[in-house]
């Protein structure tokens, strides 16, 4: 058998009685029971707080640390490097800070882990995201990229179906998807001690990890989480986010589109928000294609806990856009070249 011992990686910000309520089941399971010889002491919890405020009850195996609010990515990113410096596991799982889940999620991948055969061991596991207010739907099993145009493996299965059975520790290896979700995606060590994660703040890190990788991920029923769908979580800041990684991860996996397309689906949706009289998540979309054409190294050198107050924070108008827009478009003409 696999010798297996599991690093679980959660960024937090201001959610402590969600991040409390994941602490008293993990807490409560059998890696914490000195008397199961088979998962005692094989799990280690790292959480990082962005808000640098939780106080949490010590137990063995939970390390707490401190960090500006650089965004999920950033939380992720810290994670990993305390991660690094204790170098005693052979996988790490990353887990939201919202999700609710059942512990035999993580005794059957597990499991898994230490029987999983040497063609399979490189591959990231994809935990399955259900609805959390319709807990039998399946939001998704594992996600395709498809350029930006996400689809989902699986979309909206329902297993309370007695047609559709849904057999916990079934395991999926010919998957066709690309990456799981850090709702609850494993990621073998080795993988994770040589990559770091892309400070996009939120939104896109998992799908650029999870494409760097190249390993299709594997699906294994019961391995799976309850979550908030993406259309309840968007905001003005995560229209700005979406766009903006969106273009860096196509960019870096030759999906982008050429310039004239580009020009025409960036001005296709300025005017969608536009006209709705959305003038702000207009302005978010302009703002993010600007940046977009800063390139890769600006994401490294901004400081991206001030530039996410002030992208939270920003006002417009329809001047202001317009005049905003046309300064992005010439900026597209003249610079676009040095993306490919």
């Amino acid at each position: 058998m696999n010798q297996v011992r599991i690093a679980l990686n959660i960024c937090t910000y201001k959610r402590e009685q969600n991040l409390k309520a994941i602490l008293e089941v993990l807490k409560k399971s059998e890696f914490f029971n000195s008397s199961n010889f088979h998962y005692f002491n094989k799990l280690h919890i790292f959480v990082v707080d962005n808000a640098s405020e939780l106080t949490l009850e010590d137990f063995p195996n939970l390390h707490l640390f401190y960090n500006p609010n650089t965004g999920g990515s950033g939380g992720f990113q810290r994670g990993i490097e305390e991660i690094r410096k204790i170098n005693d596991f052979t996988h790490v799982i990353f887990m939201d800070d919202d999700v609710k889940f059942e512990i035999s999620s993580f005794y059957i991948l597990y499991d898994f882990l230490e029987n999983v055969d040497a063609g399979n061991a490189d591959r990231p596991i994809a935990g399955r995201m259900f609805d959390i207010d319709n807990p039998n739907i399946q939001w998704t099993a594992a996600e395709r990229w498809n350029s930006g145009v996400i689809q989902h493996v699986e979309f909206l299965r329902d297993i309370s179906n007695p047609d559709n059975p849904y057999t916990p520790g079934k395991v999926i290896y010919d998957t066709d998807a690309d990456y799981g979700g850090f709702w609850f995606c494993c990621y073998p060590y080795q993988f994770v001690l040589k990559n770091d994660i892309i400070p996009f703040f939120l939104h896109c890190d998992d799908v650029e990890y999870g494409l760097r990788c190249t390993r299709r991920p594997l699906i294994i029923e019961g391995v799976h989480v309850w979550h908030k769908t993406w259309e309840k979580k968007i905001n003005s800041a995560f229209v700005y986010y979406d766009y903006r990684n969106t273009l860096f991860v196509n960019s870096l996996y030759n999906h982008l589109l050429k310039i004239k397309d580009l020009e025409s689906e960036f001005f296709q949706k300025i005017s969608e928000y536009h006209i709705c009289k959305e003038y702000l998540n207009e302005y978010m979309i302009i703002i993010a294609m600007r940046d977009f054409l800063r390139g890769k190294k600006w994401l490294y050198r901004v400081d991206a806990c001030k530039y996410h107050n002030k992208i939270s924070n920003v006002k417009t108008n329809k001047v202001k856009n317009a005049i905003t827009w046309r300064c992005v478009m010439l900026r597209m003409k003249l610079k676009y070249f040095y993306l490919k």
